[in-house]
């Protein structure tokens, strides 16, 4: 009787969970596949903002699941100029929607804790699809007016 209590309960949190990682409820709401394996797993955080040096509108965005896809945003698509995975988290930086390399999509090389405080500042390796092997070291101001999302992994 308990387990049959047990499998409502997550098969309840699965059906609450939204179907959109962009959704700002997205990291509040992670469904469970299966509960043991769930709590054993770390947390894994990021923290981004549309000022500068973590200022300004600010999302500290918890429990997510690594090598899914997150969008920003709405309000903060395109505007992010901090960005920080939790100890314990690595991320890379997506341009596209979905991570692609289409369309003039790519990807940064992995930040790690602490983060960059200023993407006026970074100048960090970009991939894309004339780079996909190498990537490629961009200018400063690069990363300005391009997040749009972000996969993370544990360290």
């Amino acid at each position: 009787m308990r387990f049959s209590n047990i499998v409502t309960a997550v098969a309840a949190i699965v059906a609450a969970a939204p179907s959109v990682a962009g959704e700002p409820e997205a990291s509040a709401a992670v469904g469970l596949e299966h509960g043991i394996e769930a709590r054993a797993t770390k947390s894994l955080g990021v923290f981004y903002c549309v000022g500068a040096i973590w200022t300004t509108k600010c999302w500290h965005r918890v429990n997510l699941k690594a090598g899914t896809f997150y969008e920003v945003g709405p309000s903060y698509n395109d505007k992010i100029l901090s960005f920080g995975p939790d100890k314990g988290t690595r991320c890379t930086l997506c341009i596209n929607g979905d991570c692609s390399l289409g369309n003039g999509g790519g990807f940064s090389e992995v930040i790690h804790y602490p983060g960059i405080r200023d993407m006026n500042d970074w100048w960090g390796r970009f991939w894309d699809y004339d780079h996909s092997w190498s990537g490629v070291y961009v200018s400063q101001n690069f990363w300005n007016g391009r997040i749009s999302g972000f996969l993370c992994y544990p360290e």
